[in-house]
């Protein structure tokens, strides 16, 4: 351990067994998630990408302190036979717990240490990916208990017994969410999020999460806020904090595990060749974050507060993270420099979560496993050798104790909040200890004793720390104690952090106040950023044409902040039109790079509603304007319009708008710089994309003339793409007769973009019948869609073609090549054969495109390892980068990885890094192939000995 510190003993086996999750109740002991099922109470029933039906066999214990020592000495079994379990939260002398596939209430009434009371709350979480279920349920500020949702998803139905009307509501569908509820009527509400296993929060609410090898992100874009506005297409809601782990180093002190020892002896084939295993590995990359935390205690010192604690589970170590504000959210940098601040030669020291304790200390949960790897991710004639069950009777919980306490860790008196006096509870939301703070704070809540509120009003208006301020707030308003008065001024207090959770909270108010409505108007011009972000969304609350006026003081100021244009977009479902008549108002605003982005956002999601009148009236407005922002406001214009099915040339057909002339002169302007040799690239690709909107019969010569072979590939790329959204019959004949005289990367673009529509895909399966398209340009996972289509035409087709190809088992192809195992590949050939093959969709430092996982984790794989992830891309993939299908409503397919969901839309990533977000009014189909989005086949197009270079090359990375 870094700094002096040390690591003590709170709890082990037989006591506690694979601790997951954990939470101290208000006195003291300690509820702890044992996750003895994991990755299944029975191998027979692991079965890879199926809903999962082993035996549950998860526990909480109640482990309790009788002797005030700091060590625990007393352990119950709370309650078991729990499918999954993964985390625990305290309410009302009982504590929620997940467990998947449900939610549940449990509740000890007899005073004999059992939950006597197990009621469902509920169900229909997805019981599929064991490292992917929902987890680690936090209380909230506001009086509600936020989880982390996981990946899994589900089709989530509350199981109130009552005859509510939310007990009649449908289920609420998740994929990538988190979620919340409020426990006194536990209504069920997905919310932004959407990682794996890790959730905390810190001291102003803001919520953070780990998702494998991104170790700390920030939940910035609420889901109700984007929700708002349905024709806002909104960016990811998570921010990364720290960059991907796929080129974040760690430094492990551990040795190989045995497992992976073996697996490299066994898929090396050759003895000769030294394992990479057989010493020490002194670097290498993010794989497995699990468990971020927020250390919020006073017993460390001070640089550690507000700092994130990750495990990194496969390295045995724990890494800290310096989180700093970014503008509107975080950045994090690296406590220690080529070391950790925890790293254990131990490889079965498994640190997978903490907890801030009563102590002030970070505790570490060990769930102590010789084993911690998917089952998926293993061969299936390894997982044979090996028991992934080893150390289900074990686990340690570890106290972190610093340099300062040389002679002994100062233990303070083991906690009796819950026969503490209301008095008491109100003076610890002072506590610097964030659990004396968090736990008076839902003490409080629960009572519901409001004899104490001028103390509470008293500490808002007067105490000297601001997160004791905040919890006074929070907790009047949790009493319904909040006057408007004590709002109005939090509203004004001296720290920002209070000013925007009470802008927060004044929404609820803003109908029957118009004093709140001024307040808020007024805090658009809040010198805070954060504030201006709260500020940004509440506006869109408020039914005033002050408000419009007041979001364009903020895109004025912070529109270069792509954040914070986020916020102000979700806020315009009714008023995008006035705001963009006011932007607009401000030419040097218009023509200023960060304006031209905002107007062009505003263009586009005016001219989605369809409306041709409206998009004439805007663009009659710029007829004064500078050349580029009558440009941009018709090419946004007319990306809308499609979007809402009409055509931009609609408005030139129809001699009442009179607007036409102009779009006329832009789109002969455009056809005269497509083929300008002294515009620069970037302009005449921006004008091939405008005359993809122009006539099809006008535009269509100059974008035919584009494909040749004559121009750069950009621009008949460009071209391409831009006859393709055009999504006219006569397209897949034009760009299928230029086929055959393309660069294959061309060619590579033709297909792509005609299998993105039904109309199109007939005719290039006949082009491959007619040998003129190869058919390796469809792959097998498109193959198979297409025999399955419910399109006649395409069904028929498809069969005919695909139907007799004999697809060779992944363990037969693996066989076939093992032989590559023991040949020494050349880097330099193996270099070409990457670039041809892998580079639009592996990144490896400024290389490529971050689509699939990035290379630099190569280092750490044997040559075995990659020659399954290559021949066999689906055996261990990831849910991040399984393939899914979306057809919309106008016929186009669009194939990819889910990049971001949102309320509104969903974005799927393909190769290339190519991103196409497709509205949820859209979309007539949705599903997943189960499979890799990198495809099956490439036995097909690399040979063994092209196969030994790439590996050659690939071990070379990071060396």
């Amino acid at each position: 351990m870094q700094d002096g510190f040390r690591a003590e003993l709170v709890a082990a086996e037989p006591m506690v067994t694979d601790p997951i999750a954990m939470q101290y109740d208000e006195n003291g002991s300690a509820y702890v998630i044992e996750m003895n099922d994991y990755p299944y109470s029975d191998k027979s029933h692991d079965r890879a990408w199926q809903t999962q039906t082993s035996e549950p066999i998860g526990r909480v214990r109640f482990l309790e302190d009788t002797d005030g020592d700091g060590t625990f000495d007393k352990s119950t079994v709370f309650a078991d036979q729990l499918s999954w379990p993964t985390g625990v939260a305290v309410w009302k002398g009982g504590i929620y717990v997940m467990a998947t596939p449900d939610v549940f209430y449990l509740k000890d009434t007899d005073g004999d240490g059992r939950a006597d009371i197990r009621r469902k709350v509920f169900t229909g979480f997805r019981k599929y990916n064991v490292q992917a279920v929902m987890n680690n349920p936090h209380w909230g500020l506001d009086h509600r208990i936020y989880a982390a949702g996981s990946s899994n998803g589900g089709a989530i139905e509350s199981q109130r017994s009552d005859d509510s009307e939310e007990k009649a509501s449908p289920a609420t569908v998740i994929r990538r969410s988190d979620f919340r509820f409020d426990p006194r009527d536990e209504r069920f509400e997905a919310i932004s999020g959407g990682a794996r296993f890790g959730h905390a929060q810190d001291d102003w609410g803001n919520r953070f999460l780990t998702d494998i090898r991104n170790p700390v992100q920030h939940v910035l874009f609420p889901a109700h806020y984007l929700q708002r506005n349905p024709r806002f297409s909104a960016p990811r809601a998570i921010h990364d904090v720290v960059p991907s782990g796929d080129s974040l180093a760690v430094f492990p002190i551990s040795p190989a595990e045995p497992w992976r020892a073996i697996n490299a002896e066994r898929l090396a084939g050759d003895n000769a060749k030294k394992s990479p295993f057989d010493s020490t590995v002194a670097k290498g990359f993010v794989t497995s974050s699990s468990g971020v935390t927020i250390y919020r205690g006073a017993a460390y010192p001070e640089p550690y507060y507000g700092n994130a604690f990750i495990g990194e589970v496969a390295g045995n170590l724990v890494m800290r993270y310096r989180i700093q504000a970014d503008g509107v959210s975080f950045k994090g940098e690296r406590a220690h420099e080529n070391s950790e601040f925890l790293a254990s030669n131990d490889n079965w020291f498994r640190p997978v979560n903490f907890i801030n304790a009563p102590d002030g200390t970070l505790h570490v949960l060990d769930m102590y496993r010789e084993t911690i790897e998917h089952p998926w991710s293993m061969p299936d004639d390894l997982k044979s050798q090996v028991d992934l069950t080893s150390g289900r009777d074990r686990g340690r919980i570890y106290r972190l104790v610093p340099d300062r306490y040389r002679e002994g860790f100062f233990k303070p008196p083991v906690p009796r909040l819950g026969t503490a006096t209301t008095k008491t509870l109100v003076q610890e939301l002072a506590n610097p200890n964030v659990w004396w703070r968090e736990t008076s704070h839902r003490l409080l809540f629960e009572r519901q004793d409001r004899s104490e509120n001028a103390a509470l009003i008293a500490m808002l208006r007067n105490h000297e720390l601001p997160i004791a301020r905040l919890h006074a707030l929070w907790t009047l308003q949790g009493l319904e104690s909040l006057s408007d008065k004590d709002l109005a001024a939090a509203l004004k207090d001296s720290d920002p952090h209070v000013r925007e959770h009470a802008i927060r909270l004044a929404e609820f108010r803003l109908p029957q106040s118009a004093e709140f409505v001024e307040t808020v108007i007024d805090a658009a011009s809040d010198d805070a950023k954060r504030v201006r972000f709260q500020v940004a969304f509440t506006l869109g609350e408020i039914d005033d044409p002050r408000a419009t006026t007041a979001l364009a003081l903020i895109a004025k100021r912070d529109s270069d902040d792509p954040q914070m244009r986020t916020a102000i977009m979700s806020s315009v479902s009714g008023s995008d039109t006035a705001l963009l008549k006011l932007l607009l108002q401000d030419h040097a605003f218009a023509e200023s790079s960060p304006g031209l982005e905002t107007i062009s956002q505003l263009a586009e999601m005016i001219g989605s509603s369809g409306s041709l009148a409206l998009a004439d009236k805007l663009l009659q407005s710029v007829a004064l304007h500078a050349p580029a922002v009558q440009e941009a406001m018709a090419r946004s214009f007319a990306s809308g319009l499609r979007r809402g099915k009409q055509p931009l040339t609609a408005i030139i057909d129809n001699q009442s708008f009179a607007s036409g002339p102009m779009i006329v002169s832009i789109l002969d302007a455009a056809a005269t710089i497509a083929i300008d040799d002294s515009a620069t690239l970037d302009q005449r690709q921006d004008a091939i994309a405008l005359l993809g909107y122009g006539r099809y019969q006008d535009v269509a010569p100059t974008l035919e003339e584009l494909l040749s072979i004559h121009y750069p590939p950009t621009l008949q790329s460009a071209s391409v793409t831009a006859l393709a959204g055009t999504a006219r019959p006569q397209t897949a004949s034009l760009l299928l007769k230029k086929f055959p005289q393309s660069t294959p990367a061309i060619q590579a673009e033709i297909v792509a973009q005609l299998l993105q529509r039904t109309l199109w895909i007939p005719e290039v399966l006949d082009a491959v019948s007619a040998g003129i398209v190869p058919a390796k340009l469809i792959t097998a996972n498109r193959r198979s869609a297409y025999m399955k289509s419910s399109s006649q035409a395409i069904q028929q087709r498809a069969v005919k073609l695909f139907a007799n190809d004999v697809t060779s088992s992944r363990d037969e192809v693996l066989s076939k090549y093992q032989s590559v195992l023991g040949l020494d590949g050349d880097v330099a050939r193996g270099e070409k054969i990457f670039r041809k093959n892998c580079l639009n969709c592996h990144r490896y430092k400024n290389t490529g495109f971050d689509v699939g996982p990035n290379l630099a984790t190569v280092q750490n794989r044997t040559a075995g390892q990659l020659l399954v992830n290559i021949l066999d891309p689906s055996r261990e993939v990831s849910p991040n980068f399984l393939e899914y299908t979306v057809l919309s409503t106008d016929g186009r397919i669009v194939s990819g990885m889910i990049a971001a969901e949102n309320p509104n839309s969903i974005t799927l990533r393909q190769p290339e890094g190519i991103e196409t977000t497709i509205e949820r009014g859209d979309i007539e189909e949705f599903r997943s192939s189960g499979k890799s989005l990198m495809p099956e086949g490439m036995e097909e197009v690399i040979s063994p000995a092209e196969m030994a270079d790439l590996i050659g090359y690939l071990l070379s990375l990071g060396k």
